[in-house]
């Protein structure tokens, strides 16, 4: 058995562990102003696809500019857009997001993407668990 050399980030989850919908969020209730971190946004529906990757200095502010990017918003109505985020410290924040874009390939390009000096840091994506 080969061993997984990707970690666990601890990707967001509502109460009942369900991922969080972009739409009836609410990032203020959830105490995420001034927290920094990763952010994946997907769409649900019969093909879900990542729709946009991007490390973040205050999660709340971002979580609400999304819900106003109409290429972001757009896949609402394939299946919904979903959020997660992970704390991840600023210092690590370049490596992972270099790794998800490369490695989801999002519909919605990342207007200023890691270097290419940047060592990726492999993470595990929401939704996906370790191999055991």
């Amino acid at each position: 058995m080969q061993k997984d050399d990707r970690t666990n980030p601890h990707w967001a989850r509502t109460p009942a562990g369900k991922f969080h919908r972009l739409l009836i969020t609410d990032p203020v209730k959830l105490r995420l102003d001034g927290q920094s971190g990763i952010i994946v946004l997907w769409h649900g529906g019969l093909k879900p696809k990542w729709i946009y990757v991007d490390k973040s200095k205050n999660i709340a502010s971002d979580l609400d500019a999304y819900m106003d990017n109409d290429e972001i918003m757009e896949y609402e109505r394939r299946g919904g857009v979903f959020v997660s985020w992970a704390l991840v410290r600023p210092e690590y924040q370049d490596g992972v997001l270099k790794y998800l874009l490369e490695s989801m390939s999002p519909l919605v390009d990342h207007p200023n993407p890691p270097k290419k000096s940047v060592e990726a840091l492999p993470v595990l994506a929401p939704g996906q668990n370790l191999k055991q």
